[in-house]
């Protein structure tokens, strides 16, 4: 085990989307980053990115909804890194697009498990390292679903809800112990899963999507990442408990 200055960030997530930005992000600012998705073949574009450009990633395989793999996935990082200063959970799913009525218990509880429970599961394991090293920053990737409904998005809404309100809990819990919690809440953002659900639609619907957010364009993953990174850095040392919703202005209000 070795135990020094630098940063060692846990990102969940780390194979796609926002969560490679992120780990990518914070392994370019010098962190040892260690990167834990169920995907292995993102897990291993990720590390080798991080790699060729000289940084430190360690890829772990694992499902985020299952307590013993997160258990040893932490184990395996302080193993080899003896604490953790940041983590970041980007592991979620959309589930089924389909009214309340029309979905299938396994699905709910399938979203809920990885969106919700992950979440719990990564702060339950990860935070007691936070405390030990002496404080850290916890970052949890909600969604603009996390404090609006959505049409069809019942059981994403309602696990997005659910990170809110547990990073708010953790905020009370442990700011005293000198651990930060703080929630992002991306809008529409260029990921695989936003592509997953265009691909479903008629172009005019896309465009009436596009048309409702104030910036005229959808976000970029590396956005967040630059939020995230800053929400895990000491100029945002007394920021706690706050969500950072980045929506393009959408939540701002209707246009016109």
């Amino acid at each position: 085990m070795t135990l020094d200055t630098t940063e060692v960030a846990f990102v969940t997530g780390a194979g796609s989307g926002i969560g490679a930005a992120v780990a990518t992000r914070l392994a370019a600012r010098g962190a040892a980053t260690v990167l834990f998705d169920v995907s292995r073949d993102g897990l291993d574009r990720t590390s080798t990115a991080i790699l060729a450009a000289g940084g430190d990633a360690m890829p772990i395989g694992g499902d985020v909804s299952d307590d013993d793999s997160v258990a040893a996935a932490v184990g395996a990082a302080l193993d080899r890194y003896g604490a953790l200063d940041t983590v970041v959970t980007c592991a979620g799913i959309e589930g089924d697009i389909v009214p309340v009525a029309d979905m299938t218990v396994q699905n709910w509880r399938r979203v809920l498990d990885v969106n919700l429970t992950g979440t719990f599961l990564t702060a339950r394991h990860t935070i007691p390292s936070l405390v030990e090293r002496g404080g850290g920053s916890f970052v949890a990737v909600s969604s603009d679903g996390g404090v609006k409904g959505t049409e069809g998005f019942g059981a994403y809404c309602a696990s997005k809800h659910g990170v809110v309100g547990l990073v708010r809990c953790l905020a009370l819990e442990y700011a005293r112990r000198g651990v930060r919690s703080n929630a992002v809440l991306p809008g529409f953002i260029e990921t695989p899963m936003s592509d997953r659900f265009l691909s479903g639609l008629e172009p005019a619907e896309i465009d009436r999507f596009l048309a409702a957010v104030p910036a005229g364009r959808f976000g970029k993953p590396e956005e967040v990442a630059a939020a995230i990174a800053f929400l895990a850095s000491d100029e945002s040392a007394y920021t706690n408990g706050h969500l950072y919703v980045m929506d393009g202005g959408t939540s701002a209000g209707d246009l016109g």
